[in-house]
């Protein structure tokens, strides 16, 4: 056997057995019983600095300041709306408790209402209202998305609400992968 035969041997031999070894490893139970990876959580199109709370708030504004058709129902301008810090932390619950228990409702996984989250965030309010989404990627895509459904453009163009916030968060593993809350109110 001449000094190439032999080193092909050892070769064959050698990736044989570790070939044995991955197989062994791959079908054992420690890789069933592994957890999942979940990717990275992507927080960018959900951090609201004090820049992006200021373009979303000019947003609005803007949509409010003119006229909207929502379905069969015309409204007038609304006054100007301005972000809330207590209704971005109600926001922001719920839309962490979606994406965290993959699901998409007003009624969050305790049972609490649009309302109730408003009220826990410490906001004293004499109207309030709840847009959610799922899926869109930016603050703008979201809002029209609303605007083409009568009931979320009614939410938004109601002159009643005075404040809102926005909120999302990103799971990467659950249905709708982003969730967004919009909340509007007036104060008592």
């Amino acid at each position: 056997m001449n000094l190439v035969t032999k080193i092909l041997c050892i070769l064959t031999s050698v990736f044989s057995i570790s070939a044995c070894g991955v197989s062994d490893y791959i079908n054992s139970k420690k890789i069933a019983s592994a957890p999942k990876y979940a990717a990275p959580e992507k927080t960018s199109e959900c951090e609201f600095s004090d820049r992006r709370i200021q373009r979303v708030s000019s947003y609005l504004n803007q949509i409010r300041s003119t006229e909207q058709q929502c379905g069969n129902t015309p409204y007038n301008q609304a006054p100007t709306i301005k972000w809330n810090s207590k209704l971005a932390t109600a926001a922001k619950v719920h839309s962490d408790d979606m994406a965290e228990n993959n699901f998409f409702n007003h009624e969050g996984s305790h049972g609490l209402l649009p309302r109730d989250r408003v009220s826990n965030a410490g906001y004293d309010w004499k109207t309030t209202a709840e847009n959610i989404a799922g899926g869109a990627d930016t603050p703008e895509q979201v809002i029209e998305q609303w605007l083409a459904s009568p009931g979320h453009c009614h939410n938004i163009m109601n002159s009643s609400h005075t404040e809102f916030a926005l909120a999302c968060t990103r799971n990467n593993i659950s249905d709708y992968r982003i969730y967004w809350t919009l909340v509007l109110a007036s104060p008592n």
